[in-house]
């Protein structure tokens, strides 16, 4: 297997974050520019309704401000800076929070590259699944072949089956009986969970589904999931390192 194929494993989880602020613009280009293939990022709705690269419902981890998503106007958040102080200190200060359109701009000049987008719960809660996903759906008109849109969400799961073409993901937390008669009704494209849950050894569930397991960032741990045949992508918040390993052949 070549390394280009080897890359289409990988996904890279709210872009090169491990470089980056996460969901920034610069974390999603750096790691389209280091060669990723697969990348993921969230979308949380504002008060405006606009659709914002974000995955927390405040700023409190991404700029140390007790300030609520929900509650903010476009301009507010334009005003904002997420660039983790507590990470990264100023080095990225100012980054702003990117609006969907603005990451689906980057996204068209990388045709090959697919984009996993997850829709957050919270926002579904706050203003209504069917607002927030008929919103969506119409701001990814057009990108059907490139993006997959996952979610917690069964409900969202559903409803994008129902009104769009476009490939769903559902993730879960935890890999039970309970969760397998789930996605045996939802029928994903793709079933998403942490490494951690795995149950060792065993067989995943079979179905007419894809495996996607995150966030994994140890070299070794990235080794051992590649001889899992019936995983299809592994997501890490160091796309590059993982990258650079490819190409030194050493996964």
């Amino acid at each position: 297997m070549n390394t280009n194929n080897k890359a289409r494993k990988l996904v890279a989880h709210r872009g090169d974050n491990t470089n980056y602020p996460e969901n920034s613009y610069a974390a999603l280009e750096a790691a389209l520019k280091a060669g990723a293939l697969n990348i993921e990022f969230d979308i949380q709705v504002n008060a405006d309704g606009a659709l914002l690269v974000f995955h927390d419902t405040d700023f409190k981890r991404v700029a140390n401000l007790d300030v609520s998503i929900f509650d903010l106007s476009n301009d507010q958040i334009r005003a904002l800076s997420a660039h983790l102080p507590d990470r990264f200190g100023d080095k990225f200060l100012p980054t702003q929070v990117s609006c969907l359109d603005e990451i689906l701009g980057l996204l068209q000049r990388y045709p090959q590259v697919h984009a996993f987008i997850e829709v957050k719960r919270e926002s579904l809660a706050r203003w209504g699944l069917v607002e927030v996903l008929d919103k969506i759906l119409e701001a990814l008109r057009g990108f059907e072949s490139q993006v997959t849109i996952i979610s917690f969400s069964s409900s969202a799961i559903k409803y994008i089956q129902q009104h769009s073409k476009f490939r769903s993901g559902f993730v879960f937390y935890q890999y039970n009986e309970c969760t397998r008669n789930l996605a045996t009704i939802l029928q994903p494209d793709y079933l998403i969970c942490a490494y951690t849950i795995f149950p060792g050894k065993d067989k995943l569930w079979q179905g007419n589904w894809q495996w996607m397991v995150y966030s994994i960032n140890d070299l070794e741990l990235m080794k051992q999931l590649y001889l899992r045949d019936e995983i299809s992508l592994i997501e890490t918040d160091n796309i590059s390192l993982m990258l650079q390993s490819l190409r030194e052949k050493n996964i």
